[in-house]
């Protein structure tokens, strides 16, 4: 601080006694001289407003040469710069530096921490950030070759995110680049984010990592001395509330902004302590203005307490030796109901479920065993998500984000982790995962639920070498009773007969609704003396009278049944031939059960012949390509064309695709076949170029096409050869690429999207999707299947569920398109729910490519929105 701030004529002689002595010590023992590293990080590092070094480590350490008489020049650099000098031994020391393994090879520290920290995200206004998921396609400012930068690349890397680290030079230039809107987050230490983020505009996120501690770091293997001197003074300093070390840490946790006591108050209190009576006046307004100050400092000192421990996720520290807990902040309160004082001590188990308490401590066993042979300092951060116990006996669902560090001053290891409440996140996953594998209306299994579920039935029978039964079970008349008694008697119909079949059901059977009025169940441990007399007991109880909105109304069944193992071996064998039977039995007698028979092997056999045919479908040129328009339900304009395969054999006549697309799949030919698809249809695309709006086409894929290593390449140069733009190449997939298994595919998806390319899921909501690759693999539209269009107006569920599908679409930033819209009732319902693109019969059926161009080119868009989707009201 210069002299002239604080000089007074009575300080005159002291001053002089002072120079006397020091040039007595100088005499004595010449003055060590340190050349000390200095970058710009406020508050730790900074200038004055004199343009003199300050800042708490520059503070601390000026304490510590004054006590030891060193002499200190600061030498400016940027940070990277000054870790390069500091390992030259250009530089004696350098502050503000966090221990890492691979700064231990290169430099010198001390043992005693001289500061805690840890990293924190700082985000603009306008960027939402309330967990580390949401830094999904974002980008974030990082200090260029800092420990921060790594640990954040690591933490990254375990959820998968897609995040541009942009490096800068300084922690200013890293908030710069986000006032600016050239990033849209910061990592910063909390020191300096606290400090500044008022200055630039910011706000702290919830996004906390790399807990570190900060040392002095000097050149290797040189001012050992130096280093020793600076941890006697830490040690020293650290248990005395009133030493110099804790009136720096005070002073410097204020931020820019508020007001803190100034520098020159001290020495002139001490000053006009002596002439205290004939400064009467001036001590009463100093006197004033040292409680004011103090006032400041507590609560600066208060708010630096809140930043620790008052944000929403709970942060605590475990000793893996003992598995106690050694920290835990108050936020566990609110996450858990215990405070945490009876945290505290207490063992891992505490924490736990008895389900999860097993595996967590194999697991960091596992990872300690490891960390310790790996004789790093600090692991790679793992995440868990865990049911945690509350105190009230509840449970609560956690996301855990654990690193292993191994404290310097004593080689010891302990656990950092960082808690976060996901309840409600797991809830809505949870009701998404509830509409894809039940049936709302009766609360029973779907018809892919039944099948996941009969898979592990047939594999339980073939290991006990038992009997089962699959029985469909079709309403009789049942739309002559929803027409005329209305729709809310209908969906009470059903559920009454949904309880009859679970009445009549063992422990071990299986009842689910297959679709409308049709119902299944998976008989276990039966034969077929014991299938027949279940199924007629079962058409017995369905045909009681139903009392409903105060009348009776009488109902039958027809029941066609199939036999493990005699009709089949896996589950669609099994489903597909009792429904064969069924409809067998329909056609016959209603209101009565029929076995599947040899007489229904003829459908085989035709299997047989399509598969014989179709290995000479695409050299005979049988096969070929139709355009069905897909149509926007804002403003009617036709956006695209699905490419639908067409097949016309000489003798089986028009062939379609729902019977020779499972033979092409099953016979290996889909993939040749496919690719063919992909020609044709990426060549006519190409000739589309000058129609109006230059619609996309789309392509239905197959996993086996996904499963070829060199397909996106194959795409890819398909597309450039032809000179078609990638986003006027739309590529449909199943949603079974998206829950799970099948990574291959997903590569050459992720590839696919990268390079420009649309993805859609087909008949999505009829599979199981999770929602972690919906978010990752970058599809672009999710397609409704026309089971639940085709409802719309008589299904209040599959209205739901497509309500459902749009609003987790547009949640995820898809689109959505309907398919097989054939009635106004539906596209106004779709275009009301907020579907943008449909196609069915409504519009148009698929036509021959050139019937498609004569079509795109007369289409009123306008005026065709104006006739079919206006409401009633305005039409």
């Amino acid at each position: 601080m210069p002299l002239s701030r604080c000089a007074r004529p009575w300080r005159v002689p002291a001053r002089l006694a002072l120079v006397v002595v020091m040039a007595t010590v100088a005499v004595a023992a010449p003055a060590r001289t340190l050349k000390v590293g200095f970058y710009d990080n406020p508050p730790k590092l900074t200038r004055t407003s004199t343009g003199e070094p300050g800042g708490s480590f520059v503070e601390l350490l000026q304490a510590i040469a004054r006590a030891e008489g060193w002499t200190l020049q600061w030498q400016e650099c940027r940070w990277a710069q000054c870790l390069e000098r500091l390992e030259r031994g250009e530089l004696d020391l350098m502050p503000d530096v966090a221990l890492t393994a691979d700064r231990q090879t290169r430099f010198d520290f001390h043992v005693q921490p001289a500061m805690l920290s840890w990293s924190q995200l700082y985000r603009a206004p306008a960027v939402t950030i309330g967990s580390v998921l949401d830094l999904d396609g974002r980008r974030v400012a990082v200090l260029r070759d800092s420990a921060q930068a790594g640990a954040l690349q690591g933490m990254l890397q375990g959820f998968a995110l897609r995040v541009t680290l942009v490096p800068v030079d300084s922690l200013a230039e890293a908030f710069a680049a986000v006032a600016q809107g050239g990033a849209d987050a910061a990592a910063a230490n909390v020191h300096f984010g606290d400090y500044h983020m008022n200055v630039y505009g910011l706000r702290a996120t919830p996004v906390v990592f790399n807990p570190s501690r900060l040392y002095f770091a000097a050149p290797r293997g040189r001012h050992g001395d130096v280093l020793a001197a600076i941890d006697r003074h830490l040690l020293q300093w650290g248990s005395d509330p009133s030493s110099p070390y804790h009136e720096i840490m005070r002073r410097w946790a204020t931020p820019q902004g508020v007001v803190r006591l100034p520098a020159w108050a001290w020495p002139a209190l001490g000053g006009l302590a002596g002439v205290a009576l004939l400064f009467g006046g001036v001590s009463l307004w100093l006197r004033r203005r040292v409680h004011q100050a103090t006032e400041e400092l507590r609560r600066s000192e208060r708010r630096y307490r809140e930043l620790t421990e008052t944000i929403n996720d709970v942060i605590w520290t475990l000793d893996p030796v003992t598995m106690r807990f050694t920290y835990v902040s108050p936020a566990v309160q609110r996450l858990r109901g215990h405070t945490p004082e009876e945290i505290v001590g207490q063992p891992l188990e505490s924490a736990l479920t008895p389900e999860s308490a097993v595996r967590v401590r194999a697991l960091l066993a596992r990872r300690l065993a490891d960390f310790e042979a790996s004789g790093r300092s600090q692991s790679e951060p793992a995440v868990l998500e865990l049911a945690q116990p509350r105190k009230d006996g509840g449970v609560v669902w956690t996301e855990v984000v654990s690193t292993l560090v191994r404290r310097p001053e004593d080689g010891r290891v302990e656990v950092l982790g960082v808690t976060r409440d996901i309840t409600e996140r797991r809830a809505a996953q949870a009701r998404i995962e509830q509409l894809a594998r039940y049936d709302q209306l009766t609360g029973l299994p779907n018809r892919e639920h039944l099948r996941q579920q009969l898979r592990a039935l047939l594999a339980a029978a073939r290991l006990q070498r038992q009997a089962l039964a699959v029985l469909m079970v079709d309403l009789d008349h049942f739309k002559t009773v929803n027409e005329a008694q209305g729709l809310g008697v209908g969906d009470a119909l059903l559920g009454e007969v949904a309880q009859r079949l679970q009445a009549g059901c063992g422990p071990r059977d299986l009842v689910a609704r297959m679709a409308g009025d049709e119902f299944a169940l998976v008989l276990t441990d039966v034969d077929a003396q014991g299938a027949m007399q279940r199924a007629q007991a079962l058409l017995e109880a369905i045909s009681r009278p139903c009392r409903i909105a105060g009348g009776e109304i009488g109902l039958g069944a027809t029941i066609g049944i199939a036999l493990f193992p005699d009709d089949g071996d896996d589950p669609d064998e099994l489903m597909r031939r009792a429904e064969a039977a069924m409809h067998q039995a329909k056609q016959t007698a209603r209101h009565s059960w029929r076995f599947y028979t040899p007489a229904l092997q003829h459908h085989s056999d035709r299997l047989l012949r399509l598969s014989t045919a179709l290995a000479q479908a695409l050299p005979r040129g049988e096969l070929r390509l139709q355009y069905q328009p897909q149509v926007s339900l804002r403003d009617g304009r036709i956006v695209g064309a699905e490419a639908l395969l067409r097949w016309r054999h000489p003798g089986l006549g028009e062939v379609a695709p729902a019977e020779f697309i499972p033979v092409a799949e099953s016979s290996g030919r889909i993939v040749e076949i496919g690719d063919w698809v992909l020609r044709e249809a990426v060549a006519a695309a190409r000739r589309w170029v000058d129609l109006p709006q230059a619609p996309y086409v789309a392509v239905n894929v197959s996993v086996p096409q996904l499963l070829q290593p060199d397909f996106a390449a194959r795409v890819r140069e398909l597309t450039a050869r032809a000179g078609l733009p990638p986003q006027r190449l739309e590529l449909e997939v199943t949603e079974s690429v998206a829950a799970g298994g099948l990574e291959d595919a997903r590569r050459t998806l992720r590839s696919l999207v990268e390079a420009g390319f649309a993805v859609a899921i087909d008949d999505f909501g009829t599979g199981y999707s999770s929602l972690a690759y919906l978010r990752r693999l970058g599809f672009a539209r999710l397609k409704i299947d026309r089971v639940f269009v085709q409802d719309i107006g008589r299904d209040a569920d599959d209205e739901a569920i497509i309500r459902a599908i749009v609003q987790l679409a547009h949640t995820l930033g898809l689109s959505t398109i309907a398919e097989g819209v054939e009635t106004v009732e539906q596209a106004r319902f779709l275009a009301e729910a907020g579907c943008d693109v449909m196609q069915g019969w409504l519009f148009c059926a698929a036509l021959d490519e050139a019937d498609f161009v004569t079509l795109v080119r007369k289409h009123d868009a306008a005026g065709w929105h104006a006739r079919w989707l206006a409401t009633p009201a305005a039409a």
